[in-house]
């Protein structure tokens, strides 16, 4: 299944501030996930342990189940594509 997801980066919407709060803590997921970035601007990507990867256009990430991870807020919209194998 892929799904485009927009990561709002001035929301006052109660709800998405929750699940953006999730996405910029360490988690995991229980599922494979591929991640491609369509658009955004100063937005990172961490694995934790590791260094953090700047979300540039047309990147892709393989988020292997259960491995921790999150995102870093950036200075606009974040729009990806997430594909779960």
């Amino acid at each position: 299944m892929i799904s485009e997801i927009k990561i709002e980066h001035n929301s006052s919407d109660v709800e998405h501030l929750q699940w953006l709060h999730s996405l910029t803590n360490y988690h995991m997921d229980m599922d494979n996930r591929k991640i491609t970035v369509i658009s955004g601007s100063g937005w990172k990507f961490q694995f934790e342990g590791e260094d953090p990867i700047d979300l540039v256009e047309d990147l892709v990430i393989e988020i292997p189940a259960m491995k921790s991870h999150k995102i870093i807020k950036g200075s606009t919209d974040l729009k990806v594509t997430v594909e779960i194998e």
